[in-house]
């Protein structure tokens, strides 16, 4: 919500913050094999611990310290913090819950962390303004009252690893590992999965992260106000995550994503072109809602279009594909807004989606014709971007 905002007012430039969250998605992306291996071999708790304390510390140190190569080592530390929490937080789920419990448990996991960045998104909007009108003597200028909400944002991510302090007296056993390899014709599939997350991630580190300072430099909005067009974004998400499976079990669920990302396009390229507050807001929510609807329909696609031995790499190969295209084009936007303004990235963000939506329809038609109504989908386990807090700095699907 608000880090990309206290860099501007701490005096550095678009470019600068784009190259800042791309070190974020290379902790993620460099992280994403050893964070499989060690969740593996020391525990997903352990791992789990692990991360909310590197993640933690990553953040307090970007937000206490403004130099170029401290944010940096900071951000890459973050982002390798959310690789392990990302990586082990399945498993550890899924080993301590039955087959009954577990679709509750992670539909609880996806309500509860899209209730926190709500709640995140308005308190990280709402702080600064007060900070910056306390009495005389008490009041903080814009670099120092952001400061003081991201320190706080820090605190609440190291606090996560408190809770699993509590549970060291249950079981971590060693994650199954398949007998036997993929025949080389499947495991070629993972090409178009690779292709299509790293098509998305380029085009979302293209003008996800810029969103804040989107609103801020076109329109002059507030924290406060961005803070409340990124919740209310997330709340669509919710609805999206509601209608997704239905419209699934009716279209079949390739069908129903792809044409979800292509809706929601149009509204893309809108964001681009719009000079009126109210329209730019409603074609915020609007895109964030169909692109949205296709995340859990793409996930589930995937594991059930690939044999056993293939999802766990598929997941991992997703993630790191993802993350790398993230940091690659997050490096490049800076300089493009410093330059073109804030309308080409979104244009060109739309021709990447469109080409990752028709190039995974091609590369798996066959599979869609084939799929049978009605569809059970299981919820959705990542996060879309909006609903990550500090995000767009990791992984979803778009």
């Amino acid at each position: 919500m608000l880090f990309n905002l206290y860099l501007v007012a701490g005096g550095f430039q678009e470019a600068f913050v784009g190259r800042a969250i791309s070190f974020n998605g290379l902790g993620l992306a460099l992280t994403a094999l050893p964070a499989g291996w060690l969740a593996n071999h020391w525990g997903r708790r352990r791992c789990l611990i692990l991360g909310a304390a590197l993640e933690g510390t990553g953040l307090l140190a970007r937000s206490l310290l403004l130099h170029p190569g401290a944010i940096y080592g900071a951000s890459f530390l973050a982002g390798a913090g959310q690789s392990l929490i990302a990586i082990a937080a399945a498993p550890f789920l899924t080993e301590h819950s039955t087959p009954r419990e577990r679709t509750h448990l992670f539909s609880a996991l996806f309500a509860v962390s899209l209730l926190a960045g709500v709640a995140g998104s308005l308190i990280g909007g709402a702080l600064p303004a007060p900070l910056m009108h306390l009495p005389a003597g008490l009041r903080l200028d814009a670099v120092h009252a952001y400061r003081v909400v991201l320190v706080l944002g820090a605190l609440f991510a190291f606090a996560a690893g408190l809770p699993l302090l509590a549970l060291r007296g249950l079981p971590d056993a060693p994650l199954a590992t398949p007998r036997g390899g993929a025949p080389p014709a499947e495991t070629r599939r993972l090409a178009p999965i690779a292709l299509n997350a790293f098509l998305i991630g380029a085009g979302a580190g293209l003008v996800i992260p810029f969103m804040n300072l989107y609103f801020a430099h076109r329109f002059a909005c507030s924290s406060i106000q961005i803070g409340v067009f990124f919740s209310v974004a997330q709340v669509f998400t919710a609805v999206a995550a509601l209608l997704g499976p239905a419209l699934a079990r009716r279209f079949g669920r390739l069908r129903t994503a792809t044409a979800s990302e292509l809706l929601s396009l149009p509204f893309l390229v809108t964001l681009g072109a719009e000079r009126r507050l109210s329209v730019a807001v409603g074609a915020f929510w609007v895109r964030a809602t169909l692109m949205q609807a296709a995340t859990p329909l793409v996930q589930s696609f995937i594991m059930e279009a690939l044999p056993p031995a293939l999802r766990a790499r598929s997941t991992s190969l997703n993630n790191m594909m993802w993350n790398v295209g993230w940091a690659a084009s997050a490096t490049l936007a800076g300089a493009i807004l410093q330059r073109f303004g804030y309308a080409v990235p979104f244009y060109i963000t739309a021709a990447l989606y469109f080409t990752a939506a028709v190039s995974f329809y091609a590369a798996f038609r066959r599979e869609a014709a084939a799929e049978r109504a009605p569809v059970d989908l299981p919820p959705a386990v990542r996060l879309s971007e909006e609903a990550k807090g500090l995000r767009g700095e990791g992984p979803s699907t778009e």
